[in-house]
């Protein structure tokens, strides 16, 4: 394409794909790569927030989260610049194995799980919400080190607010709270995360149709028996019932040793 962004100097390569207010872009400076997003037609008071949101994830340090450099305004539209993790993501992943028929490993599923669950405490522990924890989200490497993306509707919660009441997220992965219109906490991202665990050791994804229709949750015998009980506290209709994500970490790693 050869557009240069004035201002920085980024050089736009390709487009990687579009979504709402924003395309992003494959970008490139002093020969390094990045990911673009450019939202445009977007109102002042949706700057506003969307700056403040950067100012948060900027902040982030962290093995498993996409790295977010920098920020600014060109023109109409406002630019984040974050690090480029590639094109592969865990929908990809799972996927492959699902068109063999061929179950996942489970040192494979422990390594990728645990590495979601360190992603998500750093998120947690400054307050972020995710809302949007799906496979489309997790960026997988050629050895299978990931990276939380999409944090296009986080939420940072301030001291005086500890829920949320908007809809948003993917369906498929959305939490009954959402679903429902009620208030909701970082516990909505626990119920992701059941539902990519789910996803790992079944080969299908874990949907209920209704909020209120029960689904039976089984997994493969093959796998130990502990991830039933992990998944089943995952994906526990009561939010209130569910671990955080600490307890989350704790409950996985007991079962380390005794992975196949």
């Amino acid at each position: 394409m050869g557009n240069e962004l004035n201002e920085t100097k980024y050089k736009i390569i390709s487009t990687l794909g579009k979504g709402g207010f924003a395309t992003t872009y494959l970008a490139e400076k002093e020969n390094k790569i990045y990911a673009l997003k450019k939202y445009s037609d977007i109102t002042q008071e949706e700057t506003i927030e969307l700056k403040k949101i950067f100012e948060v994830i900027s902040t982030l340090n962290n093995p498993n989260i996409i790295k977010y450099y920098e920020s600014f305004n060109e023109g109409n539209s406002y630019n984040i610049i974050m690090e480029y993790g590639g094109s592969y993501n865990l929908k990809k992943f799972i996927q492959h194995y699902s068109d063999k028929s061929e179950l996942i490993k489970e040192k494979i599923i422990y390594d990728i799980i645990i590495q979601i669950c360190l992603g998500l405490k750093e998120l947690h522990k400054n307050k972020i919400i995710h809302r949007n924890i799906t496979p489309n989200n997790i960026i997988l490497d050629k050895n299978n080190k990931i990276k939380i993306a999409g944090f296009s509707v986080i939420k940072v919660l301030n001291p005086n607010v500890n829920y949320l009441k908007d809809m948003v997220g993917t369906s498929h992965y959305m939490a009954p709270e959402i679903s429902k219109g009620e208030k909701y906490n970082q516990k909505v991202d626990i119920y992701s995360l059941g539902c990519i665990l789910y996803e790992l050791l079944t080969l299908n994804e874990y949907y209920v149709d209704s909020v209120i229709d029960e689904k039976p949750i089984t997994i493969p015998e093959v796998y130990n028996s502990k991830w039933q009980e992990i998944i089943d506290s995952l994906l526990n209709k009561d939010y209130n019932a569910r671990p955080n994500i600490d307890e989350c970490i704790i409950g996985i790693q007991l079962i380390q040793d005794e992975i196949k």
